[in-house]
């Protein structure tokens, strides 16, 4: 019995179908479709109702995944446990991509160079709803997220940070004209985004429905789902693309783009620092939380120094 298996057959039930659990479990849909098969041939029942819009469990199927739930929850305590056992020193860390682009690299270096003793470090760059899924399961110790649509955030601690600023970005010949730019003038050009349904995309399709108005005016967007890609292309005078500030800021200071803002388009989104309520800070982590507060030139918050 193979717990990855179990955990397949749990996500694919809970999201209905294989496809968004590949997506969920970063597998491709063949990879569920193969596991599920596995459990059906191993346990000799039918798990699953293929048949349907909805992927539905069996009676077999939702028996095993009752139990599979039981013991994934085991496995996660044990391991909990075992580190424990073993006085292990880490730090689980999640955040969106922008933070995670920009900031990340400098803050690691600078608390690994000063903490030779965390022993496991772990970074993971999640869409916001995927990071306070993982922090609301204890898979992540801490999160930190840039997000434009209304998060509840009541059950957990939440700190504030400098927001994040989102902008158009072109190579300085492209025709635009000065800042700011009426959104007729952007609608014709060749959008890159990072894919569909990712964060910027997400704060576009706000901020165009803000003006009264859809991002699908934009009716020559290229998906690539790859950042830097994205960034040569813009620079190569191939188009625009909407991104955060900080990603390329030192193209910006160059000149090697240059940033355009559009007439009544939101450009700010918050960023904020999530952690668990009421779960004892270990003193690594109030150190980490403590980079990243000095990356904004902020004071780390009271109520964090006392957990210390």
């Amino acid at each position: 019995m193979d717990l990855i298996n179990l955990k397949t057959l749990v996500e694919s039930v809970k999201e209905g179908s294989f496809s968004k659990a590949a997506e969920s479990l970063c597998v491709t849909q063949s990879a569920v479709s193969r596991r599920i098969k596995i459990l059906e041939d191993h346990y000799g029942h039918q798990l699953v109702d293929r048949s349907g819009l909805v992927l539905k469990p069996t009676p077999a199927g939702q028996l095993l995944v009752e139990k599979a739930r039981q013991l994934l929850k085991l496995e996660q305590e044990l391991v909990r446990d075992l580190e424990i056992l073993a006085q292990k020193r880490k730090i689980s860390f999640c955040c969106t991509a922008p933070f995670g682009i920009s900031y990340l690299p400098a803050i690691f270096t600078r608390f690994m160079a000063s903490h030779v003793d965390a022993s496991e470090v772990n970074f993971v760059f999640e869409m916001p709803e995927t990071a306070l899924k993982g922090l609301r399961e204890n898979l992540f110790d801490l999160v930190l997220i840039e997000f434009c649509e209304d998060l509840n955030l009541d059950e957990f601690s939440v700190y504030p940070l400098t927001d994040d600023e989102m902008v158009f970005v072109s190579s300085p010949g492209f025709p635009l004209g000065e800042s700011p730019v009426r959104i007729e003038t952007m609608l014709p050009q060749r959008l890159y985004c990072k894919k569909s349904g990712c964060c910027a995309r997400r704060f576009l399709e706000k901020s165009m429905s803000l003006l009264g108005r859809d991002a699908m005016q934009f009716s020559n967007t290229v998906f690539f789902d790859d950042v830097p890609f994205i960034i040569r292309a813009v620079m190569a005078g191939e188009g625009i693309t909407l991104i955060s500030r900080s990603i390329v800021a030192a193209h910006l200071e160059e000149g090697t783009l240059v940033a355009h803002h559009i007439e009544g388009f939101k450009r700010s989104r918050p960023r904020r620092l999530v952690l668990p309520k009421e779960r004892g800070l270990d003193p690594l982590l109030i150190d980490f939380i403590g980079e990243i507060f000095d990356s904004f030139s902020l004071p780390l918050p009271a109520s964090l120094s006392a957990s210390s």
